[in-house]
This record gives C-alpha cells, sequence and structure tokens, in this order.
C-alpha cells in the first residue's frame, strides 16, 4: 500500500511535467491504489506516450506557424502581417519567438530579422529570408514548407504507430502476462496447499 501511494502521488506530481493529461494520470493512479502491478503497468504506458507527444507538440507549432503564414499570404497580406497574424495562434513558445523576431524586424528590418532568427520556426525563417532576397514568390515557398513539413509529421506519426507495439511488450510481458497466469493458476495452487495442511 505504501508503494501504490507513493506511485500515485509521483504519477500526480510529473503528469503536468512531462505533458501527460490529467485524466491519464488519474487512471494510472486509480490502478496503483487498486494494486501496484496495475499501476506499474499503466505508467510505464503513460510514460511511454509522453515523450512522442512532446516531440509531437514541438514540431507541430512550426507545421502551424508555416500553415497560419500560408494562409495570410494568400489573403493578400506581407509577410510581416502574415507573421503578426499568425501569432495570437501559436504555442507559447514559438508565439515568444515569433514576437522577438517581429520586434527585430521593427528595429532592423526583416530580412536582417529574418537572417539572424532562430528557433522551431528557423525553417520558415530561412525560406522567406532566401525568397525576400532573391525576389521569388514567398506564398509557394511557405506553402511547399508546409506541406514538407505535414509530411514528415505523419511519417513520423506512422513510425511511432509502428513501434507502439515493441514499446507495450514490456508491460505486457512483465506484468500483465503473469498477473493474468497467476489468476488462473492461483486459486488452484491455493486450494491445493491448503488440502495439503500448509501452515501461511
Amino acid at each position: 500500500m505504501i508503494a501504490a501511494c507513493l506511485g500515485t502521488a509521483l504519477l500526480i506530481s510529473a503528469g503536468p511535467a512531462l505533458s501527460i493529461p490529467i485524466r491519464y494520470a488519474a487512471v494510472g493512479a486509480i490502478g496503483a491504489l487498486i494494486h501496484p502491478m496495475i499501476g506499474l503497468s499503466l505508467v510505464l504506458v503513460v510514460l511511454a506516450m509522453a515523450a512522442p507527444r512532446r516531440k509531437r507538440g514541438d514540431d507541430g507549432g512550426a507545421l502551424l506557424l508555416a500553415d497560419q503564414v500560408a494562409l495570410a499570404l494568400r489573403a493578400g497580406l506581407t509577410l510581416e502581417g502574415a507573421l503578426r497574424e499568425a501569432r495570437p495562434d501559436l504555442p507559447e513558445a514559438l508565439a515568444g519567438e515569433v514576437g522577438h523576431l517581429l520586434r527585430e524586424a521593427r528595429l532592423g528590418g526583416l530580412g536582417r530579422a529574418l537572417a539572424s532568427a532562430g528557433g522551431a520556426g528557423e525553417r520558415l525563417y530561412r525560406i522567406t529570408d532566401r525568397a525576400v532576397r532573391t525576389g521569388a514568390p514567398v506564398g509557394p515557398a511557405v506553402e511547399a514548407l508546409a506541406e514538407e513539413l505535414r509530411h514528415e509529421d505523419h511519417a513520423r506519426r506512422a513510425a511511432e504507430a509502428r513501434r507502439l507495439p515493441v514499446r507495450l511488450l514490456l508491460p505486457l510481458a512483465l506484468l500483465i502476462l503473469p498477473g493474468f497466469v497467476l489468476a488462473l493458476v492461483g486459486p488452484a495452487l491455493v486450494s491445493s496447499l491448503a488440502r495439503l495442511d500448509i501452515g501461511w
């Protein structure tokens, strides 16, 4: 019971830091209170899902930025205006990055700001900087980048789906299957030992 309580407290406290939704943390906590082995199995599954989710969040921000900028450019906005319009819908870190880029653009010009910018949106900055310097249309370049990011995201999700059985193999082999066998064999074993008058 002590181990179950510790596991419950750890999962609930670590859930937000690992970007684990509260409903998943609650399921693991309830499982730990029911039985430590059930809780441990759920914790392993939830933690295996947490890292890909965090990675997808970073890449999803770049894809969202490219999509929003492409949409604003098609609507007739300038590149600077498109970045400004996209900023409120972005994740906090990426929104701050774009805000810094826009401040630098006001001080030293958009071309210089794009050339020196980095971070999650760096690929967009490089492509738009190249288009601005060469005089090429910015919209098609941004749309091509958005499509490329979308294909990469799809390929990454497909790879994660293929790896899912491998990630589930450890809790399945070490916890669930032995527990299932114990549930089947345990009662018969206990009754056999009781007939042999073995004290507990």
